[in-house]
């Protein structure tokens, strides 16, 4: 399951963010510092307009949808990575996830203290990821005075600390094949994927925020969408569209981490009794895909029936459609593409 961390400064919103986008509020959020102090963790759905019509195609009850976890991690300062405000424990948890959301405050509320004198994204953006650095390089370092590390590995890690020195991240190296082997076990934090979110107020909804050191700045109102996901469905399509807002704040986000991760969904509609929606790293191929099914579908696939959702939905239900001799027979080469519904065949 896909797990995103929700990281920034205290009071940035990150918990308010987070219980918007878990629909039920589980974080506390106080106009104060470190409300946060142990991490909250929500999973929720994958919004998926095409699963729910292939299991009305089928007449299936069951729908499973793809699903992703938050974690909400509580507020960085400067000097986590020494430990300061329980630094060592909160960047801890970000090593856990697959990708970081980066709350940036840009709403004023006098209400909610900032914790430098004056609102500024980017000083914000450059504390946070500093430490994450620090820690980063902190790691190379740690793992450099092994005796059993072999000198052309040290040699790489010495490479990759004076990079990080310079205050790049390690996502962003040229690495090798072997190379990113060796990094591969250092779970480095900035070797993590960021999406940035700029935390506005409902007075700037609508607005371009343009970009911080590069990356571009994704406005989400964290109080409206809190308020709106508590809301009743018909409820919140109206409330939306009297603010301006086209989609929800989860939608647009998940959407925007599976981009940035390069996640696909493919579909089963197995035998008729369960819609589901599965996610996979884009490249996957179909023998790949089989065992995240089920580890017997990868042991002893035969073949795999595949159609694309948009197809059936003109055609009729997938056997319809195998009738119609619409659907492809790939063998385990084929490379699963956005949208395929999938049935694979096994053998003994």
């Amino acid at each position: 399951m896909l797990k995103i961390g929700i990281v920034g400064l205290p009071n940035a919103g990150k918990s308010t963010l987070f219980n918007a986008l878990v629909e039920k509020p589980q974080a506390r959020t106080e106009p104060r510092p470190f409300t946060t102090i142990e991490k909250n963790a929500g999973v929720v759905n994958v919004p998926d307009e095409t699963l729910v019509e292939l299991a009305k195609l089928h007449n299936i009850g069951k729908v499973t949808y793809a699903q992703v976890e938050f974690v909400d991690i509580a507020g960085l300062i400067k000097g986590a990575h020494q430990g300061e405000g329980l630094g060592n424990e909160f960047l801890g948890h970000i090593k856990e996830v697959d990708l970081i959301l980066h709350v940036l405050r840009y709403f004023k509320d006098e209400r909610v203290p900032h914790v430098h004198p004056k609102i500024d994204p980017e000083e914000d953006y450059a504390i946070v990821n500093q430490e994450l650095i620090l820690k980063d390089m902190e790691t190379i370092e740690r793992r450099m005075k092994r005796k059993r590390v072999a000198p052309e590995e040290k040699e790489f890690l010495k490479k990759l600390l004076g990079y990080l020195d310079k205050g790049k991240f390690a996502r962003d190296y040229p690495f090798s094949e072997k190379e990113r082997e060796w990094v591969k076990a250092l779970f480095l934090l900035t070797l993590k994927p960021q999406v940035v979110v700029g935390n506005i107020g409902e007075e700037d909804i609508g607005k371009d925020l343009g970009r911080v050191n590069g990356e571009e700045v994704i406005p989400v109102c964290a109080r409206l969408e809190a308020e709106l996901s508590a809301l009743p469905w018909t409820e919140k399509r109206a409330f939306m569209k009297e603010v301006g807002l086209k989609e929800s704040a989860k939608r647009k986000l998940i959407r925007i981490c599976y981009e940035r991760l390069g996640l696909i969904t493919f579909y089963t509609v197995a035998k008729g009794r369960e819609a589901r929606a599965w996610s996979v790293e884009e490249g996957t191929t179909i023998w790949e895909a089989a065992g995240k099914i089920h580890s017997d579908f990868q042991k002893h696939f035969v073949k795999a029936f595949v159609i694309k959702a948009s197809e059936l939905f003109n055609i009729g239900p997938f056997q319809k459609a195998v009738e119609k001799g619409k659907v492809k027979v790939v063998g385990r080469d084929y490379v699963v593409e956005e949208g395929d519904v999938i049935e694979v065949k096994v053998g003994k």
